[in-house]
């Protein structure tokens, strides 16, 4: 497996203890075929720092491999929890609302597809 971070990280500030929580994307490329096929399966990475003054460091990552086959759209996907600083916690929920809400345009696209052959 491949894997390259998404531009550069995402820092927040935690004013409570002057401390903060750094945030890093990563796209992962897996290939399918094993050498048979030149297709690939992209996935998402989120690791997060939280870093304190005097204080170890707290890492926190989670993935989800292979749920996309476009490279353009993965990197959109990133792109859009990016901008919304979507924690790792919060991969999954982030992921089936993407999927939920393509779906939902789908569905609408072959309706109105359907409404204008009638």
């Amino acid at each position: 497996m491949k894997k390259v971070q998404f531009g550069t990280e995402v820092v927040l500030q935690n004013e409570k203890n002057n401390g903060y929580i750094i945030l890093k994307y990563y796209l992962l490329e897996s290939p399918v075929g094993f050498g048979y096929s030149e297709l690939k399966s992209y996935g998402i990475e989120i690791m997060r720092t939280d870093r304190k003054p005097g204080l170890q460091d707290m890492n926190e990552c989670k993935q989800i491999e292979g749920v996309f086959f476009d490279v353009e759209e993965a990197i959109a996907f990133i792109a859009e929890i990016k901008k919304h600083k979507v924690m790792p916690a919060k991969l999954c929920g982030a992921l089936e609302g993407y999927i939920k809400e393509k779906v939902r345009k789908q569905r609408e696209k072959c309706r109105f597809s359907a409404n204008r052959l009638s």
